[in-house]
């Protein structure tokens, strides 16, 4: 693994972590902040599986990230009442 990978992996995977662990009050309470930290954590990982050429890896990661911003753009606090 290149030191660029190890990085990467040293930023994303913790900073993941935390942010899938809270992933639903982000959701409810429009946490900007944590899911752009989420996103960016994503991308990190992405790009150290890129590098290390394992596409099944980079698939699953960039699914993840994809589905997270739906969820959150699809997401949050309703404002009327629930039927």
């Amino acid at each position: 693994m290149s030191p660029l990978t190890i990085a990467l992996f040293v930023v994303g995977y913790p900073v993941a972590i935390v942010g899938i662990a809270r992933w639903v009050p982000v959701v409810r309470e429009r946490r900007l902040t944590w899911f752009i930290a989420e996103e960016a954590a994503v991308a990190c990982i992405v790009a150290g599986w890129a590098i290390e050429g394992r596409t099944s890896a980079v698939v699953v990661n960039t699914t993840w990230g994809v589905v997270a911003a739906g969820w959150y753009v699809l997401g949050g606090r309703r404002t009327g009442r629930a039927l």
